[in-house]
This record gives structure tokens, C-alpha cells and sequence, in this order.
């Protein structure tokens, strides 16, 4: 019986649940929701103690609480913590979606970035973890198209949304037959948190959200 860990937030990491527990001698042990969970999306946490009472919930939001070695697989699903060697080194396979190409663009919003760099393509990657910023070989990706005349970061986001439920549907079921694909580091350009004013008017939802207004960041993962 392989045992299963998701780390994340909202519909997505949901979702990433939903796949698991239908894998073949799968079980979904741990949920690690990312703390505090947004509240523009579905609460992860609420999802999986209603489908799965016997799941267990993590409300602390840290990787460090998850035993290395207990679970096969660890899912990371837009979860805002960096993991660490501890728990990478101890889990069979430890992967990750993040909202954005790899390795154009490692690190914090991704989407938001793609949409300043005026880019007509924009895609969400499932990748190894490794010890790093999403630096990890690739495993699946999609590309889509955006338009960054008219597309705002919320429009986006959701076509990312949309485009990460296949992507994680199609993959989790084929993890043992996928040979990963190592990134090309010298093509890599990694976002911080810090960078975020360089966006300007790509910073929120929308290029008219106020400041005050503005929901959590979209982009993490």
C-alpha cells in the first residue's frame, strides 16, 4: 500500500487529493494545507475532512511536520514553503505543479511575471522536487496561450487552473513510466517575493486592483 502526502491550497490541491485516492493500493495519509489557507479559494483542509475523514490534517502549513519516510509519495500543489533535504531524501517520489514554464520562471508568480514580460505563451509544469527553487527535472508541462494586451493576471490564473487538473489527472497515475527531463540551468531566471515591485501594474488580479484590495498574492507554487 503506498502512502500519500498533498501540500498546497485550494481547488487545485483539492484536486491533486481526488486523483490519489483513486490511484490502485493508494492512501491519502497527510494533508499539509498552507497556512493560513486563502480565502478566495476552497479551504484544502475543509475539502479533505469532508471526503476523507481519516485523512490527516496538518494545520501547522510546515513541511517539518510531515515524518520522512512515512509516505511514497508527497504531492506539493501551489504550497508557498520551500521543502527541504530532510523530507526530499526520505520520500520515494516528492513532486511539485507550479503555475508557470520551467525554467524561465522559477519562483514566486509566475503568471504575473509572464504577463509583464508581455510573453503570448504560458504554461504550469509538474516537476521532481529537488533541493532548490523549482529546479527539479521535468516531469509533465502544458502550454497555453495568453494574450497580455487584453489577458489579466486573474484570466490566467485560471487557465492554469484549468490546464493543472489535466496535468495532474494524466500524471499521477504514471509516475513509475516517466522519465524525468533535467532543466537547462543556464536558461533558468528565478522570481523572488522581494522582486514584486518590479511588476508594476501586473502586482494584483487585475491592472485596477488597488493595493488595499488585493487578494493574496496568485502566483506562488
Amino acid at each position: 500500500m503506498c502512502r500519500a502526502a498533498v501540500l498546497g491550497k485550494g481547488t487545485l490541491a483539492s484536486h491533486a487529493c481526488e486523483v490519489i485516492t483513486s490511484l490502485p493500493d493508494t492512501v491519502l495519509d497527510t494533508v499539509i494545507p498552507s497556512a493560513p489557507e486563502p480565502d478566495w479559494d476552497i479551504s484544502l483542509s475543509g475539502f479533505v475532512e469532508h471526503h476523507w475523514p481519516d485523512t490527516r490534517v496538518l494545520r501547522s502549513g510546515d513541511w517539518r511536520d510531515l515524518e520522512p519516510g512515512r509516505c511514497d509519495l508527497v504531492v506539493s500543489v501551489l504550497y508557498d514553503k520551500i521543502i527541504g533535504p530532510s523530507l526530499i531524501n526520505g520520500t520515494r517520489h516528492i513532486i511539485n505543479c507550479h503555475p508557470g514554464r520551467l525554467p524561465a520562471y522559477r519562483g514566486a508568480r509566475p503568471v504575473n511575471w509572464a504577463l509583464h514580460n508581455r510573453d503570448t505563451l504560458a504554461g504550469i509544469t509538474i516537476h521532481v522536487v529537488y533541493d532548490g527553487i523549482d529546479s527539479g527535472p521535468i516531469l509533465a508541462e502544458a502550454l497555453f496561450s495568453i494574450w497580455p494586451d487584453i489577458d489579466e493576471v486573474a484570466d490566467v490564473w485560471d487557465r492554469a487552473m484549468d490546464h493543472g487538473r489535466r496535468l495532474i489527472t494524466d500524471t499521477l497515475p504514471r509516475l513509475d513510466a516517466i522519465t524525468p527531463t533535467p532543466q537547462d540551468a543556464a536558461t533558468a531566471t528565478t522570481h523572488y517575493r522581494r522582486d514584486t515591485p518590479l511588476l508594476g501594474d501586473r502586482d494584483g488580479w487585475t491592472r485596477t486592483t488597488t493595493r488595499a484590495s488585493r487578494r493574496e498574492e496568485p502566483g506562488s507554487g
